[in-house]
């Protein structure tokens, strides 16, 4: 009369089942910040510095660098990616 309908163990059950649920919920949040941070770390730099050459590749294309200045910077860009 006093469980209002519920039956005895159903208010543990549902509290068990709450409690699964919120634990896969951030077993799943753990998961994706691990793997985004992964993926960030191994193609953060070569992604910027491949950014960099393209546009150093473009100037060059335009006329606005020499050959010289090309091979210099291209030189200290593939330095900097060994570097990290």
């Amino acid at each position: 009369m006093w469980n209002y309908g519920m039956h005895n163990g159903s208010w543990a059950t549902m509290f068990f089942f709450t409690l699964l649920l919120l634990l896969f919920i951030v077993l799943a949040v753990v998961l994706v910040v691990y793997f985004m941070r992964k993926s960030s770390s191994t193609e953060g730099g070569s992604r910027s510095s491949s950014i960099a050459t393209d546009l150093l590749k473009e100037r060059y294309a335009r006329g606005e660098i020499s050959t010289e200045e090309y091979r210099e910077r291209l030189q200290e860009l593939e330095g900097y990616d060994t570097k990290k």
